[in-house]
């Protein structure tokens, strides 16, 4: 009856996210659209870490590293370790674009982010009216972003991130708010279908940024996405859909190939671009036991060149850190009694870990469930 119940409960959450995939798909387009151009700091659409750029930004039905908080809050809820990124990005036209984020996963009280992204527009060259050069004007985009992200159980995830947003140009500057609200549930199980994720984020919703007299309407985006990864976690696939509030809905696929867990290889394709092909590349390897990875995206934009993103991401927080994250890998492919080994360790030297003890009594009882005629 137990194990009936729940995935009965698994159906209806499945039922959800497809009929909330569903609406994304069928909504008109021009329902909520506004004209392309029309909202401000688009620099937000760009993304951050190597690793998502290079399977064309898809990342919001995956748990991932600490720069998937970009695209759905949720995300961070199972890190197991804190966890520092970075990325640099040489745009078109010496244009260059920074993030940066931490991670700080507590045992009881979820995970705590914070999260910076910065476009350098580089150097402009000043004229007054009378085409006569003067100082060159200075402009950035800067957003800085406060996530929170916890698990309801071991199947479902919420997140959420706050946003303080700021364009500089020359001497006028705009400001605004805006916050990113998402979730993840993990199908429980160990028939196939466990083997799917589903993500649902609404992003950069929040007040107008006024810019001297114009006020321009925030980037509002709703992406929507199953992913799935193999038994041994070593190929991931999703396909997303995503409906800016500018623009028309589009989709985007991407996957990686994992190799003894220390080379990935990576690729992705988004439909309805406007410059540039549509697919990506990129690769990733991992160093001091896994701790350290460096990433690389490539995103091919024809004749205006190619643009090149690298990426890194280090994890720190010891043995505790690591049981952790091993026992939730082993839970997720139904190999319950080891995992109940790695928590067991992770009490013995945390005895007020909350989550290891709440995963822990969830593999009990699914080893019960079994054992049960």
């Amino acid at each position: 009856m137990f194990l009936l119940g729940e995935r009965a409960a698994a159906g209806r959450v499945r039922g959800i996210f497809a009929l909330a995939l569903a609406v994304l798909l069928s909504a008109p387009r021009a329902a909520l659209a506004k004209s392309p151009g029309t909202t401000a700091f688009n620099f937000l659409k760009i993304g951050a870490g190597a690793r998502q750029m290079a399977m064309a930004n898809n990342a919001v039905a995956t748990d991932g590293d600490v720069n998937s908080s970009a695209y759905n809050p949720a995300a961070l809820a199972n890190l197991s370790q804190q966890e520092v990124g970075f990325l640099h990005t040489e745009w078109l036209e010496d244009i260059t674009y920074q993030y940066a984020a931490y991670a700080y996963p507590h045992a009881r009280y979820g995970t705590f982010a914070v999260g910076l992204h910065r476009l350098s527009f580089g150097t402009i060259e000043g004229y007054d009216r009378n085409d006569v050069r003067t100082a060159n004007p200075k402009a950035s985009d800067l957003a800085v972003g406060f996530t929170y992200a916890r698990s309801i159980g071991p199947d479902l995830s919420l997140g959420l991130t706050a946003r303080h947003i700021r364009e500089d140009l020359a001497v006028a500057t705009a400001k605004a708010f805006a916050f990113d609200l998402g979730a993840i549930y993990r199908t429980p199980g160990e028939d196939w279908w466990s083997r799917f994720d589903y993500g649902l984020a609404v992003r950069n919703f929040g007040t107008k940024a006024k810019f001297i007299q114009e006020s321009s309407p925030l980037p509002l985006q709703v992406d929507g996405g199953i992913a799935y990864r193999d038994w041994n976690d070593r190929i991931h696939a999703s396909v997303e859909a995503h409906k800016p509030d500018d623009g028309d809905l589009y989709l985007s696929f991407g996957g990686e190939v994992s190799v003894r867990n220390a080379f990935h290889l990576r690729a992705g394709y988004r439909t309805g671009r406007d410059i540039g092909p549509g697919f990506t590349l990129g690769a990733g390897m991992e160093f001091l036991d896994e701790n350290l990875s460096l990433d690389y995206a490539f995103v091919p934009f024809e004749e205006f060149g190619n643009v090149h993103r690298v990426g890194m991401v280090y994890r720190f927080g010891g043995a505790v850190a690591k049981s952790f994250k091993k026992g939730v890998k082993l839970m997720r492919t139904g190999r319950c009694a080891e995992a109940i080994l790695e928590f067991d360790r992770v009490l013995q030297k945390d005895p007020r870990h909350a989550l290891a003890a709440r995963y822990m009594k969830y593999c009990a009882q699914k080893i019960q469930e079994v054992e049960e005629p």
